[in-house]
């Protein structure tokens, strides 16, 4: 199977999810952690949400999932609460995938969809119970002159008024200001601290190229691999084949990018987490290092 017919799958799938959903989400981008068992070994992978409601949530994540995938989700929603839940991934387009709630407390459920639709919880929608309302007092004519003393203290709060409600007005603008620079400095920190953590992920670079990838060989690449790390076999009845993967190797040497291309499924998948963490001398082009495409042949005995 080609990178483009694996990624028009997956672009798909991711599709057809958005066409079943049936709860409403609601956009938000929240700091959030997601948990891969893989080969046995927990591994915890840093994201933030696209948008989120009450059957799952759409996020950005800094490694790349497979649709089936069983993770753990936990994320704080803003104003309301924690949320810790067992989620299925519907779809994986790139760095962005869909989860779909599998197991969720009721109460963590009933907290998400009131968010969701922006509506206070049900705790909070018990009206107070009316006063008993206060003995009427006698109306005094339209027409009957006030006393002295009442008229002197009428003028004087007349003439007074206007200054508190003129102070009032200029804090609130003060304060209005102070939350959107807060904000717009906050948001731009977010952004920085973001770019970084991408940055870091295995596979991940940031460099810019002009043009495509230079084909080679798997036994050129093979000469000049310098570290490799060996697939775990997976976990269950023993299987033996070949897994072969297309990978995309950067001017320094490490691995930008792996898809699969055929095996057995968990064959690739053991294939796909080792092959990220290789490593290869730079390959060169009128001395000058390029950015390579290969496909590696793995095999499980």
């Amino acid at each position: 199977m080609s990178t483009i017919a694996v990624t028009e799958r997956q672009t798909f799938a991711g599709r057809q999810a958005m066409m079943r959903r049936v709860a409403p989400r609601r956009k938000v981008a929240i700091p959030l952690n997601v948990t891969i068992l893989r080969s046995g070994v927990p591994d915890a992978v840093p994201g933030r949400s696209v948008d989120v409601g009450e059957g799952g949530i759409g996020a950005v994540l800094a490694a790349e999932l497979f649709p089936g995938e069983l993770v753990g989700v936990e994320f704080r929603l803003p104003d309301a609460g924690s949320v810790l839940a067992k989620a299925r991934v519907c779809y994986q387009e790139r760095l962005r995938c869909g989860l779909q709630f599998l197991s969720i407390p009721a109460e963590q459920r009933e907290m998400l969809g009131a968010w969701t639709l922006d509506v206070p919880r049900r705790s909070t929608l018990l009206e107070a119970p009316a006063k008993p309302a206060a003995p009427s007092k006698p109306v005094p004519r339209a027409d009957a002159p006030l006393p002295k003393f009442l008229a002197d203290s009428s003028r004087s709060a007349a003439r007074s008024e206007t200054t508190p409600r003129y102070l009032k007005r200029k804090i609130f603008m003060l304060l209005a200001a102070s939350v959107i620079v807060a904000a717009g400095v906050g948001w731009w920190q977010w952004e920085q601290g973001w770019q970084e953590l991408e940055s870091r992920v295995p596979g991940r670079s940031i460099e810019v190229t002009t043009q495509a990838p230079t084909a080679v060989g798997f036994e050129v690449m093979q000469r000049l691999l310098v570290h490799k790390v060996d697939p775990v076999a997976p976990a269950g009845p023993r299987i033996r084949g070949v897994a072969v993967v297309s990978a995309v190797i950067g001017r320094d040497g490490s691995v930008l990018k792996v898809l699969p291309v055929s095996g057995p499924e968990p064959l690739v998948r053991s294939a796909l987490d080792s092959v990220q963490w290789w490593k290869f001398e730079p390959y060169r082009q009128n001395g000058a290092p390029v950015e390579v495409e290969t496909s590696l042949a793995i095999e499980f005995r």
